[in-house]
């Protein structure tokens, strides 16, 4: 099982115990002290004898991402100045020639490594190797990935690695590629790195808090036989799903990691997870309808929109399509006591698979449904399959229709995108009128502040998101848990309250 390192760039005594006792208390079972900006004269034994986790040393130079300005000399000195004033581990690139002998110190941990900031080497496994030419050493590989995809292999390294022959730490740096270092933990590496909290610099890009290390993503108890889920999507970071479905397996008892897999490649993500723990996906915008084409088989309502949410990985690799978000839609309208009735309109925003999607949905139910779009060309197959209407998105065709069901089913009102935005910023829907926003971050969408304040009903996204995940957490291990239960796992994740009433 993996332990955690807790990295920090060190710059006085006071900064680093008050560090160490936060990371100690957050699950870490090593700091790691950075001396790049350690002050000239300040007493490092006294600030190492007062850190109750065990200290690992490295200090790195701007060519090797670091900011130790010293000469080579110096940094040797400091790095042996650390080992014997009580440090019990050292890290030193593969290049340097030069390791302090055991002598008059504790040293339990030696890491070689290597570090790539400009993309991913060939000769990962070239690289291991020289790295263990030095007897006693772990190998650490660090390389950069720009996309999740590129990271590709660095998971092959780990899976063709021997640890008990080569221990070796890997993982790649990115803002979309941490799900590395996670993922390193279930292949066999010795340790994971984190940052000790939010108000701690990242000693390298992509770095999780200690925290998530430890408690979501349960890093000391991943190994050989942890199964792998994930989310597929662009954007995906920003997703709750981590935080419903890894909470979810423990309740349910499974060995399981469920982790973020924000790409523009899902087929290459696809593939480099390894098969042999792969065992589902969830699937979002955008590509509900392009992951249609790796399925070997699909169930009734994915093909009948040509859209997937969910992969389940069965025997032999094959991979079966389902969509859960029909049920979504379907339960959170029921659970807002919307009548069903074939005179009421219903009206879709978007043309993708979510709302291809929530058309089926209101259809099946019952309703007179309208889809509406900039270009609705394309869904010309889909809606005479279905009898579902065509039509422009805009304020005209809004007021012809006087739809007694409003569902969004864009990502317009999203986190992360720019202002708060409306789709058609001049509709009003009237009252009694019932709005679904399939967004769920933030809760409480402009679309849905705006809809109650023109005293329509309004069904947040989280309710849709819950019973669709439900479904979802089902098609992957084959057991349930309540809906309440499933909001339970979304405490203190910002699931967002009612907006107050004369919201505007």
């Amino acid at each position: 099982m993996a332990r955690i390192i807790a990295s920090v760039f060190a710059e006085s005594r006071e900064q680093v115990v008050r560090k160490a006792a936060v990371a100690a208390m957050a699950g870490a079972d090593w700091l790691e002290l950075r001396l790049d900006r350690w002050p000239a004269g300040q007493d490092l034994a006294a600030t190492i004898a007062a850190v109750r986790l065990p200290v690992l040393v490295a200090c790195r130079p701007p060519e090797e991402g670091g900011h130790f300005r010293g000469t080579h000399g110096e940094r040797r000195e400091l790095l042996s100045a650390a080992l014997e004033a009580g440090a019990q581990g050292i890290d030193v690139e593969g290049s340097e020639t030069w390791m302090p002998p055991v002598g008059r110190t504790r040293i339990k941990l030696r890491i070689r490594s290597f570090h790539s900031f400009t993309g991913v080497p060939k000769e990962l496994a070239e690289i291991r190797d020289r790295l263990h030419a030095h007897p006693g050493s772990i190998a650490k590989i660090v390389v950069t990935a720009h996309d999740l995809a590129d990271a590709a292999p660095v998971l092959d390294l780990l899976q063709t690695t021997d640890q008990e022959a080569q221990p070796t730490i890997a993982f790649a740096m990115g803002r979309t590629a941490w799900p590395t270092r996670v993922l390193s933990a279930v292949l066999g590496s010795p340790f994971v790195y984190g940052r000790i909290d939010d108000g701690t610099e990242a000693t390298a890009p992509g770095q999780m808090t200690v925290e998530l290390l430890a408690g979501l993503y349960r890093v000391h108890e991943l190994g050989p036989t942890t199964s792998i889920y994930g989310l597929l999507g662009n954007p995906a970071l920003q997703s709750v799903g981590p935080w419903l479905h890894n909470r979810a397996f423990r309740r349910l008892g499974v060995d399981g990691i469920y982790l973020p897999f924000e790409t523009s490649r899902p087929e290459a993500v696809l593939a480099m997870l390894p098969k042999r723990l792969l065992r589902g996906l969830s699937v979002t915008s955008p590509h509900k309808g392009t992951m249609v084409d790796v399925c070997h088989r699909l169930g009734d309502e994915a093909a009948a929109c040509e859209a997937v949410n969910t992969l389940v990985c069965e025997a032999h690799g094959q991979l079966v399509g389902h969509l859960t978000d029909i049920v979504g839609v379907q339960r959170a309208l029921h659970d807002a006591a919307v009548q069903v009735s074939a005179t009421r309109t219903a009206v879709v925003f978007g043309t993708g698979g979510a709302a291809r999607a929530a058309a089926f949905a209101l259809k099946s139910l019952g309703f007179a449904t309208t889809m509406l779009g900039r270009s609705v060309e394309p869904l010309r197959p889909f809606a005479q399959r279905h009898g579902v209407q065509l039509g422009s998105l805009s304020e005209r065709v809004l007021g012809d229709l006087r739809p007694a069901v409003v569902v969004n089913a864009t990502p317009v009102g999203s986190a992360g995108r720019e202002g708060e935005e409306r789709l058609v910023p001049g509709w009003q829907p009237a009252a009694g009128t019932t709005v679904l926003d399939m967004v769920y971050r933030p809760a409480w969408t402009k679309l849905l502040r705006d809809a109650a304040a023109a005293g329509a009903t309004v069904v947040p996204g989280l309710a849709m998101f819950l019973h669709q995940a439900a479904a979802q957490l089902r098609l992957f291990t084959g057991k349930d848990l309540p809906i309440a239960m499933l909001q339970g796992c979304l405490a203190g994740v910002g699931a967002g309250k009612a907006p107050p009433a004369d919201s505007a």
